[in-house]
């Protein structure tokens, strides 16, 4: 028999015991769980970098790529019809057509002509293809003075190869109250031609602006 009785310790004591205090420890705080001693946040993505060797660039230099699957169907998500954008039947479709035959503005016929004493070409408008086209615009007759005189024509073809009929002829003299003149517009398929002749006083310069419409 003993000297002494053993202790007889309730294992409840030692938890309601307000202070206690480990004298050993195991293994390294975190370093048992991601094999580092650090936070484990800043290692969660180690599985994940370490899954393969490709890189991104890898994937994109692959020259033949295949998709395995796509949600929806082709362009009914897009264009709310089943078949391809060309060939379909839909309202969009047959918007789409109508935007052959609309006319569009070309880039503006501008510049200044110098009168020599021939009758000159301000414009001459011979679009390859001989689609329909709409042409207006100014001539600016603010360089006249006394003794001037300056003639205005206009012609149109309507005929291929282009034979041109004078529309209209007028004259203008000295000093102008109101120097815009303004072409007014003219339709034509072939060929639109608008001239200026000056045929009396000191030569000028005329700057012009037109405006050319036509069917894309």
């Amino acid at each position: 028999m003993p000297d002494f009785p053993r202790a007889q310790i309730d294992p409840s004591a030692v938890w309601t015991f307000s202070t206690r205090t480990l004298t050993d420890f195991t293994g390294k705080p975190r370093a048992d769980l991601v094999g580092l001693d650090e936070p484990v946040y800043t290692r969660l993505d180690v599985p994940v970098s370490t899954r393969s060797s490709h890189t991104a660039a890898d994937v994109w230099t692959v020259a033949t790529r295949t998709l395995t699957s796509l949600a929806g169907q082709p362009r009914i998500d897009i264009w709310g019809e089943d078949a391809s954008f060309e060939a379909g039947t839909g309202t969009r479709k047959t918007r789409i057509d109508r935007l052959a035959n609309m006319d569009a503005f070309d880039t503006p016929i501008e510049g200044t002509l110098t009168a020599d004493g021939t009758e000159q070409n301000l414009v001459l408008d011979e679009v390859a293809g001989n689609p329909p086209r709409f042409l207006d615009g100014y001539v600016d007759l603010s360089a006249m003075a006394a003794g001037d005189t300056v003639v205005i024509r206009q012609y149109v073809s309507l005929v291929t190869p282009v034979s041109y009929k004078k529309y209209a002829e007028e004259t203008f003299s000295g000093p102008q109250a109101l120097p815009l003149l303004y072409i007014t517009t003219k339709t034509g398929r072939y060929g639109i031609r608008v001239t200026l002749q000056q045929t009396a006083g000191t030569f000028k310069t005329f700057p012009f602006q037109f405006f050319r419409r036509r069917v894309a």
